[in-house]
């Protein structure tokens, strides 16, 4: 064992060493280096509701590891290359055209350069010419003088907001993020917060100390040819990024005045439009600039998946992948017709098809109709003997009680439980908690169970009546995690879940029907209803896996069963 584990941990490393770092990679390193830094400051910040002598300690502790020389060429570096490889995705950015959040995390990103420059300025530049130590005494005071503190605290938000939702972007489907979603939304509100204060504190602390405003009123905080020659080097600064800017949005139409005048443009046909644009976009940029819905729930980075397309013609005019795209496409086993919008960049003509649908049924719940991972609850209802009640009656016979049973089943499933049901013949799956409260959807599961039970005996009586033969049902209970989202295509939408809640799902009923069961409830159901089984004859039914088996419960009604 010892030795196939070695193996593994060296093929493992092969494999990490052999993949050479995308931009994508680099991008989100240095950002998080940035994020790190701004994450001191903001804690630094709030180290100031103890005490300025608090916040001063921490200040030193950041002054050495930022000013040393490894955090110095590890802070300016990621500044640096951040901001470079913004300004390459903005030009490579065929149209502006977006969702807001992507908008909205485009602009707080330009505005943390404004934060950063002001910031070194006034303090490592200050130190390192006319050796200045940076102090909050000092800090916080030249700040609380100059009416400085609301601008300074709101220099930043631009840059804690757009490392907030950079993380997101790149970590909401792990599902360690799911779990932790919440926490990590409350310490994203709550740090910023509690950096104001810290700092309006410290201002209130320096403002009560008598002793400490004599002294700095006869001590000025700068020499007036120094502090005039800081400011002359911060706009000098200033104007060299407003001018890079300009410069990017420049070079962007004069590249699409230049693909004009060349008539530079190739066709991109779906399945009910054919549209022409500039050679040199990808087909998610042709989609958003012609108001054609497509899926993307990751921005156009090539991490979810969900824009993909497959090429039907001009396949030939289709670049490789690159490292990004070619990794998703491996991840989910995509076949070598299939490509992402977002990085698709065709240079000839081509006809696609989008595999997701990105405009669903008015019917589907509304937080499903984009692609979503959570915990949620599962009802499958199953005629078992559907089969052999259509060898003894006609096929006339066998439709119009396979639709019955869908309505009976259906129709007891309201609005208010939250659910969502999906009709297939002989089976009907319910799915619970798509709004995201887990508790609320497995307490339902196990109530609509004990009214579908009901039902399911006026409906074996009718079908006895008429028919003069008994039906047999199986009703399994089961939750756990699942991918969830729209599968359908145009005006054909259907909503499917796919992971460990289905999956078991459907193997606890195949263990139903192997034992005869009736009704058969997992523990994870009943745990996350926070219930007690309170029927007599449960019993217990183990299902082994691969790491914790599933335990469940067979029980001959679910009417009282629990409390």
């Amino acid at each position: 064992m010892s030795a196939i584990h070695h193996d593994r941990v060296q093929s493992f490393l092969t494999a990490a060493l052999d993949r050479r770092p995308t931009p994508r990679d680099i991008r989100l390193a240095s950002g998080l280096v940035l994020f790190v830094y701004v994450t001191s400051h903001l804690v630094n910040h709030a180290l100031g509701l103890i005490s300025i002598d608090a916040a001063e300690r921490g200040l030193a502790l950041g002054v050495r590891v930022w000013q040393s020389v490894p955090g110095t060429v590890l802070l300016y570096g990621a500044a640096a290359t951040h901001l470079t490889l913004a300004f390459v995705a903005i030009y490579r950015r065929r149209t502006l055209r977006m969702p807001p959040a992507d908008l909205l995390r485009i602009v707080l990103g330009l505005g943390i350069p404004l934060l950063l420059i002001g910031h070194a300025v006034a303090t490592r530049l200050a130190y390192e010419l006319y050796d200045y130590t940076p102090e909050y005494h000092r800090v916080v005071w030249a700040l609380r003088t100059s009416n400085g503190e609301g601008r300074q605290l709101a220099l930043l938000v631009p840059g804690w907001l757009h490392g907030c939702l950079g993380l997101h972007f790149a970590f909401c489907r792990r599902p360690l993020y799911q779990r932790l979603r919440f926490v990590l939304f409350a310490a994203a509100l709550l740090l910023p917060v509690l950096a104001g204060l810290g700092f309006l504190s410290m201002s209130k602390e320096l403002a009560a100390n008598l002793a400490f405003r004599a002294t700095m009123e006869v001590i000025p905080a700068a020499a007036p040819g120094q502090g005039l020659a800081l400011v002359r080097l911060r706009d000098t600064m200033l104007a060299v990024y407003f001018s890079s800017i300009a410069l990017v949005f420049a070079a962007r139409e004069i590249r699409a005045l230049v693909e004009r005048r060349r008539n530079l443009l190739v066709t991109i046909a779906y399945p009910h439009r054919v549209v022409r644009v500039p050679r040199g976009w990808s087909v998610l940029e042709a989609s958003r600039s012609h108001h054609i819905p497509h899926m993307s729930m990751c921005g156009g980075r090539a991490r979810c998946s969900t824009c993909r397309v497959r090429v039907t013609s001009g396949e030939a005019h289709c670049p490789p992948p690159e490292a990004d795209e070619a990794h998703t496409l491996a991840r989910i086993g995509a076949p070598a017709c299939v490509r992402l919008a977002c990085q698709l960049r065709p240079r000839g003509d081509i006809a696609v098809v989008p595999l997701l649908a990105a405009a669903p049924a008015p019917l589907l719940p509304a937080p499903v109709r984009n692609s979503v991972e959570r915990d949620i609850a599962v009802m499958l209802v199953d005629w078992c003997d559907r089969a052999a009640f259509a060898k003894r009656h006609l096929p006339q016979d066998v439709l119009y009680f396979v639709q019955l049973f869908g309505e009976t089943v259906a129709s007891i499933v309201s609005n208010e439980d939250g659910a969502h049901r999906e009709i297939g013949g002989d089976e009907v799956v319910v799915l619970f908690g798509l709004d995201g409260d887990f508790a609320h959807a497995c307490r339902t599961a196990l109530e609509v169970a004990a009214r579908v039970e009901r039902a399911l005996e006026a409906f074996e009586n009718r079908l006895e009546r008429e028919f003069g033969g008994a039906a047999r049902f199986t009703v399994v209970v089961h939750a756990g995690h699942a991918a969830v989202g729209d599968i359908g295509f145009q005006d054909a939408h259907r909503l499917m879940a796919v992971g460990a809640a289905t999956d078991t799902a459907k193997r606890l009923r195949a263990r139903a029907a192997e034992l005869g069961l009736r009704f058969i409830v997992s523990s994870a159901v009943i745990d996350g209803a926070a219930a007690t089984i309170a029927s007599e004859d449960a019993q217990r039914v183990e299902l082994a896996a691969a790491g914790t088996p599933t335990v469940a419960y067979a029980m001959s009604s679910t009417s009282g069963a629990f409390a």
